[in-house]
C-alpha cells in the first residue's frame, strides 16, 4: 500500500500540472511531478525546502515552507527565470500551489484570509513568549538551585608547583588618551530594552508581510484561472456578404 502524503498542493502553469507532495514528518521528503512525471525529489530536515528538476529539462524548481513546529506551509513554483537567484532562494516570488481541499494547509490559508488581524497577534504573543519564557525558566532554575540542600564537601587542596617567574623584557607602549564619551541615560535604558522589544516586531513584521504576500498570491491564481478560463477569440470573417 502506498504511503499517504502529509500534504499535497497543485497547480496549472503555463499548461502543466504541478503536483507537490511531502511525506514524513521530522525527516521530510518532497516529491515534485509534472503531468504526472516525477521530476524531482529531495529529503531534508530543513523548514525550507528547494527542489531542482532531475535531468536535462530546465523546468525551474519548487520551494517548500515548514512551521517552527515542521507543519508544511506552502509550496511555491518558481520559474527557470526565476531559478536559482535570490528571490527563489530567500522565498520571494514565484506563485503559490493550491493546497488539497481540506488540508492544514488549507485551513491555514483559510485562517489567514478570515483573520488577519488574528494572525498578526498571534505572531506578537509568539515574539513575547520567546521573551518571557526564557526568563521564567531561569528564575525557576535559579530558585530551584538555591533551595535544594547542596552538600558540603570538604575537597582536598591540590597543590601547585612553585614555577620561576619568566623576565619579560619591559616594551615601551604609547599613552592613549580616550575621550571620556558618555550617552545619554535614555539612550542607555532604550540599549538595555532592545534585546526584550526586538523579538516582538520581528514576529509582527514577519506577520504582516505573510499577510500581504497571501493576497498578492491570491491575485496571481484569479490571473491565471481567468487565462486558463478565457476563451480563444473566433477569427474575424474579412468575406464581404454576397
Amino acid at each position: 500500500m502506498p504511503e499517504k502524503p502529509q500534504q499535497v498542493w497543485e497547480l496549472v502553469v503555463d499548461g502543466h500540472a504541478h503536483l507537490v507532495e511531502v511525506h514524513g514528518r521530522a525527516s521530510r521528503r518532497v516529491e515534485w511531478y509534472v503531468d504526472g512525471e516525477l521530476v524531482g525529489t529531495k529529503k531534508s530536515t530543513d523548514d525550507r525546502i528547494q527542489v531542482t528538476a532531475d535531468g536535462e529539462r530546465d523546468l525551474g524548481s519548487v520551494g517548500v515552507l515548514f512551521s517552527g513546529l515542521g507543519k508544511p506551509r506552502r509550496a511555491t513554483y518558481f520559474d527557470p527565470g526565476q531559478q536559482g537567484d535570490l528571490k527563489s532562494l530567500a522565498g520571494v516570488g514565484g506563485v503559490d500551489l493550491v493546497p488539497e481541499h481540506g488540508s492544514a494547509a488549507a485551513a491555514y490559508e483559510d485562517r489567514l484570509r478570515a483573520h488577519p488581524t488574528r494572525y498578526a497577534l498571534l505572531a506578537a504573543g509568539g515574539g513575547v513568549a520567546k521573551v518571557v519564557v526564557p526568563i521564567l525558566l531561569a528564575v525557576l532554575v535559579a530558585r530551584f538551585a538555591v533551595a535544594i540542600p547542596w552538600p558540603d564537601w570538604d575537597l582536598p587542596s591540590i597543590p601547585t608547583p612553585d614555577l620561576p617567574s619568566i623576565p619579560w623584557p619591559d616594551l615601551p607602549w604609547p599613552s592613549i588618551s580616550w575621550p571620556d564619551v558618555s550617552v545619554p541615560g535614555w539612550v542607555e535604558w532604550l540599549l538595555d530594552k532592545v534585546k526584550y522589544v526586538w523579538p516582538i516586531v520581528l514576529a509582527i513584521v514577519i506577520a504582516r508581510t505573510e499577510i500581504q504576500r497571501r493576497r498578492k498570491q491570491d491575485e496571481l491564481r484569479q490571473q491565471r484561472q481567468q487565462r486558463r478560463d478565457r476563451p480563444a477569440s473566433a477569427p474575424e470573417d474579412d468575406t464581404d456578404p454576397a
